[in-house]
């Protein structure tokens, strides 16, 4: 008993099932968490390590080949990358695929732990913690209040920072643009050398005299009483009360006699600013993996109760937020909602006109809710969530699913208007078309089930997205084998429909149905003559598609390649910078410039200005916000080309205006890195390649990572004296650290709040350069040695920030794509020609691709990978479903047809072959074969029956047309709101669109032509190497066979054709 007769049998069952599974469905639904894009785990671990004071050289060499080497050993690495910044070291390990991120990170932790002691004694705590290449802040929070500095910053870290941390799924909170107190005490360099006392000096009394030291504890008669000896500072009074050094008979001196105790604020190496307002910008991270529009939705709550208690307090505090990232998420759920909701009306309207019934409609139409919903119990037993991707598979499944429902549905309405009764018209016509049913269904799942195998951070991506339209197509199936034949039996009633009576329809629309099957029969006429010619002239139509492939795979050299399709998202980044070194109120000056002309554009809703992100004071960036795409007459493209011809003024600052990118990671969309181990051969070339770049139609606003460093006042040691004279090389850094840089030997304590001591040279004897003469330093016996005595100065540049990949040096180039430009894959290709003619680089050094440009390289791959097995499993299923090798070949005939529409339609229509177009097209390797199995699948049968071949294709041909139209256009309607992009949020997605309709309307047109054509050839050619296999094996066949009778499913010997 098959499944149709079984849901005929017991409907009670059949529907009890379908409304259990749209109750789990729905729970499930309102249960998955939503996000922009599919919970990706990349197995990526960082390791921060800040190094006060030190310069890139120093970074490089003291701790992150330090680091390197610590962790090269480790199992499963795939590439180790450092940046070596003044200040700074950030080590990045990216491990391969299928990694344990969790056991990767706490490796990383015992291996760095390890090396601790092979790194200055003087750095920071390394930071580590797993890194997620889509990392990006949430949201962007603006605090303004009428309050001095340090009070603002007790504000943002003790009030409003642990309240934003507290929120469920939040993982990190960075506060910019605000300095907090500090007590700095100010040594005087003529009162130190009067007191014989150095600046390190002064900071171990500090360290010494600041602290808390518990003593330990007695028994006293059953209890306890705890010893504590308390040294810490009570007030300012008692910092100046230190006694760092003894003279003569024993007399103190104090900080108060060599230097001054001020209660300032820590060096400025930020600003921000909102809307040219000065204010503290708070940056939030969500933890990996959170539901984004839940933690935005909770901070939202939290922001509106922190204004309510702050409303009364000093300085009328008011925090705001100013950049949601829920906002693009909830823009392309919400879109792709909308393109599911109008794709289900255009689909039933579709299927209404063909059938011009309302019973019929409803029932075909019933495989749309039920699908769409039983997916989500599958969503959430593979752990899926509620995002883009997963709702883009449901959108363009939308005409997938109801395929099979129409196929059986109107198989149903045929036999129904040959006069059979509901029940046998129901089983009778499930029956017949069962094995196209599920060859179609398994064909669609066979190709998206390859998408599966995609590799990296591309197969991650779309890993959901084609399991998703698998388990809505598994559903489909189901239900157009249950629930189709069930109802046609018992719901549509016993009454003949013919053309007089169609149903129950309004007069205002029985004259549009009336002319439509007027429609649909003069087409079955004039397919019926095209046919006759295609099978009088099979040659002059295969020769004729021929050509017309040829002619159209001509169109894919015009079509522009690259990773990411254009978003007109209303948001993107603004950056300058002067030469390192500059001082922060420099760039300031300058940002303030760059910031009244951004926001002079009346498109420009905000901007927050940030100066010093990342500790570059000498670099300022710009978050802009548009305002809503209505209210604005040119795209988020447009408006960044236009504000490059607004910042040419500014060209020595380097302009760039660059997208946010939420795919690789912030990286931009060209990346190339040029790697060696001569940093001067490095730079050399790398500033060549620059060059040419900078003139390549693709690219805009380049950008080089190697920049000129600051000026270095370098202090060389002469050695000999040095050890004459009892000085070390530590102890000489160590002191002129103390003296420019300063040191925190302590912390001051005031209301529950510690602020760092900061030990250094008052303001105007803090540069070396100028003082050198008058410098000091401690030797072994803590007497000063003049420090020109035992070394002299030197003056150098160093370079800004060294980078290293793999334990060699890079250097970096960067850009964002020119509108008009031959996309990513132009310019890549355009690359390797120059490396290859013009720049040869010389043995030991390298280029590579890294960002979108190498995840855009890795597509290609995937998608050759993909499309060969998409076509392999198709070719799979069909050989076992029509026990043939040889059946297939004509069904997957219409490939190549399909994928040169798809070429033409994305030329015609000027979008560019990217992520989404180029999964559209292993998308159209399925879906295309289901006209040709529906064509193929009933000239079998009817040659089975005895027809003979060319009467058996007319038939087929006149009888399957209207399904085969019905399934196209139900296809065409479900895709056409993704294709058409009904807003800014779907732009994005609009390619795969166009390119699916492309290739379906060129594959089903040339389909009905040249399928036909091919069919009695290759059936030919399927007889005959039956018979030579027969022969070979000594089969002789039925007596029927010898006289050349078409009986050939009726043999029960081996199918030795296939």
């Amino acid at each position: 008993m098959n499944l149709a007769s079984l849901s005929i049998k017991r409907p009670i069952f059949i529907s009890c099932l379908v409304i259990l599974m749209l109750a789990v469905g729905y729970l499930s639904l309102k249960r998955l968490p939503v996000d922009m894009f599919p919970n990706v785990t990349f197995p990526y671990v960082m390791v921060q390590t800040v190094y006060p004071g030190a310069g890139p050289e120093e970074i490089e060499i003291q701790v992150s080949k330090i680091i390197e080497d610590e962790l090269g050993t480790l199992p499963g690495i795939k590439s180790i990358r450092s940046k070596n910044k003044e200040g700074v070291s950030v080590v990045s390990v990216e491990f391969t695929l299928g990694t344990d991120v969790k056991y990767a990170e706490q490796q990383v932790r015992d291996r760095v732990s390890g090396a601790k002691r092979k790194l200055p004694d003087s750095i920071d705590e390394p930071i580590i913690r797993r890194l997620d290449p889509s990392d990006q802040p949430i949201t962007i929070l603006s605090l303004v209040a009428e309050l001095p500095e340090a009070k603002m910053f007790d504000l943002a870290n003790d009030v409003i920072k642990p309240k934003i941390e507290q929120v469920d799924q939040v993982g990190s909170v960075a506060i910019h643009g605000i300095r907090k107190r500090e007590i700095r005490v100010e040594l005087d360099r003529g009162k130190l050398k009067s007191y014989e006392v150095s600046a390190t000096q002064v900071a171990a009394r500090l360290q010494a005299a600041g602290m808390n030291i518990p003593s330990g504890k007695v028994d006293e008669g059953g209890k306890e009483t705890v010893f504590r000896t308390l040294g810490e500072f009570k007030s300012i009074k008692d910092i100046e009360k230190t006694v760092v050094n003894f003279i003569g008979n024993d007399v103190p001196a104090t900080v108060a006699d060599v230097g001054r105790v001020v209660d300032s604020l820590e060096d400025e190496k930020s600003r921000s600013f909102f809307n040219g307002r000065k204010t503290a910008v708070i940056i939030v991270y969500k933890q990996s993996g959170a539901n984004t529009i839940a933690v935005i939705d909770s901070i939202k709550k939290r922001i509106a109760a922190l204004n309510e208690s702050l409303k009364d307090k000093p300085g009328a505090p008011q925090l705001g937020m100013v950049r949601d990232g829920s906002k693009m998420i909830r823009a392309n759920v919400d879109d792709v909602t909308e393109s599911i909701l109008i794709g289900i009306v255009l689909t039933i309207l579709v299927v209404f006109f063909f059938l011009g019934n309302a019973k019929s409609t409803f029932i075909t139409g019933l495989a749309l809710p039920n699908s769409l919903i039983g997916a989500f119990i599958l969503m959430a037993v593979a752990g899926f969530t509620v995002n883009v991707m997963s709702l883009l598979a449901l959108s363009l499944a939308v005409g997938l699913l109801i395929d099979d429902a129409i196929v059986v549905r109107e198989n149903i309405f045929r036999h129904n208007e040959m006069g059979k009764p509901p029940v046998q018209g129901a089983i009778e016509g499930t029956r017949e078309v069962m094995l196209a049913v599920v060859a179609t269904t398994l064909t669609v799942v066979a190709v998206f089930g390859s998408i599966g195998f995609l590799q990296g951070m591309v197969g991650q991506f779309f890993k959901e997205f084609g399991l998703t339209i698998c388990f809505a197509m598994m559903i489909s199936l189901f239900d157009a084998l249950t629930m189709a034949p069930m109802l046609s039996a018992y719901f549509v009633g016993s009454v003949q429909e013919t053309k007089a009576t169609r149903g129950v329809r309004h007069y205002t629309i029985g004259w549009m149905l009336d002319a439509f099957g007027r429609f649909q029969e003069w087409l079955d006429d004039v397919y019926e003559k095209v046919l006759k010619f295609t099978l009088r002239r099979p040659l002059v139509v295969l020769g004729a598609a021929l050509l017309m492939f040829v002619a159209s795979m001509a169109s894919f050299m015009g079509v522009t390649k690259t990773f990411m399709p254009a978003v007109d998202n209303g948001e993107f980044m603004v950056s300058v910078e002067l030469q390192p070194g500059a001082s922060i109120d420099a760039t300031h000056e300058l940002a303030s410039r760059v910031d009244d002309v951004i926001r002079a554009n009346k498109e420009v809703k905000q901007s927050v200005m940030m100066i010093g992100m990342g500790g570059e004071p000498y670099i300022a960036s710009f978050f802009v916000e548009l305002v809503g795409r209505k209210d604005r007459k040119i795209n988020t493209s447009a408006m960044k080309a236009q504000l490059r011809e607004q910042l040419k003024p500014f060209a020595y600052a380097k302009p760039a205006v660059k997208d946010i990118d939420i795919i690789a990671g912030g990286m931009r969309p060209f990346m190339l890195n040029i790697s060696g181990s001569d940093l001067g051969e490095i730079e050399k070339y790398a500033t060549m390649v620059f060059e040419r770049l900078k003139k390549h139609p693709g690219l805009t606003d380049p950008d080089i990572s190697h920049k000129p460093g600051k000026p270095e006042f370098q202090i060389q040691i002469e050695n000999k004296r040095a050890e004459a004279l009892g000085v070390s090389i530590p102890a000489v850094g160590h002191e002129l650290r103390a003296q420019v840089e300063g040191v925190t030997p302590a912390v001051y304590r005031e209301h529950g709040r510690e602020y760092d001591i900061r030990v250094r040279m008052r303001e105007d004897e803090r540069n070396l350069k100028q003082s050198f003469g008058q410098i000091f330093v401690p030797n072994i016996n803590y007497t000063l040695v003049r420090l020109g005595d035992v070394s002299r100065p030197v003056k150098a540049t160093g370079p800004a920030s060294i980078d290293r990949q793999d334990k060699a040096k890079v250097i970096s180039i960067s850009a964002d794509l020119a509108p008009k430009g031959p996309g990513l894959g132009g310019v890549i290709t355009d690359i390797h020609k120059m490396f290859k003619n013009d720049v040869k680089l010389p043995e030991g050094m390298g280029y590579s691709f890294v960002g979108q440009a190498d995840s855009f390289k890795e597509l290609n791959e995937n998608i050759k990978l993909a499309g060969i097995l998409g076509i392999l499993f198709v070719f799979l299923v069909l050989a076992s479903l029509y026990e043939s090798f040889i059946i297939p070949f004509t069904i997957m005939l219409v490939l190549p047809l399909a994928i040169c529409g798809a070429f033409l339609a994305l030329f015609v229509t000027r979008s560019t072959l990217d992520m989404f177009s180029m999964i559209g097209c292993i998308m159209l390797l399925g879906v295309a074969t289901k006209n040709s199995i529906l064509l193929v699948d009933y000239t079998n049968q009817m040659v089975a029956a005895g027809m003979d071949r060319a009467s058996a294709i007319l038939k087929a041909g006149r009888t399957r047309l209207r399904p085969i139209l019905m399934t196209t256009g139900a296809l065409v309607a479900g895709m056409l709101p993704v294709a058409v992009g009904l807003n800014e949020a779907s732009s994005m997605r609009s390619s795969m669109g166009i390119a699916v309709i492309g290739g379906l309307l060129s594959s089903t047109l040339l389909s009905l032509i040249v399928v036909p054509a091919a069919y009695s050839y290759v059936d030919r050619f399927r007889l005959w190497s039956g018979k030579l296999v027969a022969r070979l094996v000594g089969y002789k066949g039925t007596g029927e066979e010898r006289k050349g009778a078409r009986v050939e499913h009726k043999v029960d010997a081996p199918r030795m054709d296939s």
